[in-house]
């Protein structure tokens, strides 16, 4: 029996390259859809990051602040997408009764805890006064500035101390100001949005360094909405409030925008909103 050698006819052969190309576009669309799919997950996984660890570091800033104050607290400056504090860098003990005549305190060198030293011109701090130790009424928190001070051996014990001469506390008050008492340092501090020279929006934090003024906004978050941070400030009632001293609770939304573009869809958002409550103020 011959063998049929006949080949492809032409129509054949453009139906054969026309099923060709329909599973060849189908395989790449299903392909594309499957790669701008990972794409978005990725974008969206980084985002969603971003405003969790934003969150967390707005808080853990915000936190440790107290309204228990005449003068407001720690609350400076309040402004929808900048709020301006004195943020604790610092803890330590008293290693002798205070020299309230001269208005100087000394600390234990070690142990000591926080991000760094205090430094004179820079920092502020809250001493503690127990006052009359049957009563509880009369226990305060003493608010003073940093004039100088000098490291040494200082303390009981041969131990390394640090004395420091306060400025804008009463000596009486220091009278009942006990050894061991608690000093927690405070450096005054601003969280702020602002727009680098691409005008990209970023989460900026900036510090008070007395004499040489502010330093250099750092970005800590972003990139952030082109409004991607407001604070809302509320106080014992829940009610707005632009004053400090009465500020009970400030409300935070953080607003961040994807690092890179996801086709068909370009960059896109997401918020996060948290509320943190300041410490020693009355909230109903």
């Amino acid at each position: 029996m011959a063998q049929d050698e006949r080949g492809l006819s032409l129509v054949e052969l453009v139906v054969a390259l026309l099923l060709l190309g329909v599973v060849t576009s189908s395989g790449w669309s299903v392909a594309t859809q499957a790669l701008h799919s990972y794409q978005w997950q990725a974008a969206h996984a980084q985002l969603q990051s971003s405003l969790r660890v934003g969150v967390s570091v707005i808080g853990s800033e915000l936190r440790e602040l107290g309204g228990d104050s005449a003068d407001g607290g720690d609350l400076i400056q309040l402004d929808s997408t900048a709020i301006t504090y004195r943020a604790m860098r610092h803890t330590s003990f008293l290693c002798r009764p205070p020299d309230s005549q001269r208005r100087e305190i000394v600390i234990w060198r070690e142990p000591s805890y926080g991000l760094r030293q205090l430094e004179a011109g820079r920092d502020s701090i809250l001493v503690f006064a127990e006052n009359d130790p049957v009563l509880e009424s009369d226990n305060a928190w003493l608010r003073a500035a940093i004039v100088s001070l000098a490291r040494g051996i200082l303390c009981p014990g041969n131990t390394e101390g640090i004395r420091l001469a306060l400025a804008g506390v009463s000596s009486g008050s220091l009278t009942g100001v006990e050894r061991g008492s608690p000093v927690r340092g405070f450096q005054v501090t601003r969280l702020l949005l602002y727009k680098d020279r691409q005008s990209v929006s970023w989460l900026g934090l900036k510090e008070w360094k007395g004499g040489s003024g502010w330093s250099v906004t750092q970005p800590v978050l972003g990139p952030l909405a082109p409004n991607g941070l407001r604070f809302e400030y509320l106080d014992g009632t829940g009610r707005s409030t632009t004053q400090p001293g009465d500020v009970a609770v400030v409300a935070i939304t953080l607003a961040a925008q994807s690092n890179r573009r996801v086709a068909r869809v370009g960059r896109f958002t997401d918020s996060l909103s948290t509320f943190v409550a300041l410490r020693n103020v009355l909230r109903q």
